[in-house]
């Protein structure tokens, strides 16, 4: 009995051995071709401001670009109450290039942070 078992053990290693090297893949290596993407012309404008009392945030940006060319400029003012300008533009692959302008606003008060009581809204 047991050399029949050892005899179907060999039988079922050597068919398994058999259709796992009989077929030999050889590498072939892939070709990629590799297509530059082409876009329609671009051209976008778009500003906005911020000015919020309470807060006190105030700052703005805006934009222009027309294919390859991209130039804008955006401000903030500091805590410190200065306001900071970064102008900036891109020609073709060139890079973001800023030059970054900080200049004291005279007469600035810095908003002064609002102190409110706290009332529970349940009684004990």
């Amino acid at each position: 009995m047991y050399s029949k078992i050892i005899v179907v053990l060999a039988l079922v290693a050597a068919v398994s051995a058999q259709s796992h090297y009989g077929h030999q893949q050889h590498y072939q290596p892939q070709h990629y071709h590799h297509e530059e993407e082409h876009h329609g012309p671009v051209h976008y404008e778009y500003h906005y401001d911020v000015h919020d009392d309470h807060t006190g945030d105030v700052h703005g940006q805006k934009e222009a670009r027309k294919d390859d060319s991209t130039q804008g400029e955006y401000y903030l003012i500091d805590a410190d109450g200065h306001k900071r300008t970064v102008t900036y533009h891109v020609e073709g692959k060139s890079g973001f290039i800023a030059e970054v302008h900080r200049e004291p606003i005279k007469g600035y008060q810095a908003p002064q942070p609002q102190h409110h009581q706290y009332q529970s809204l349940y009684q004990h």
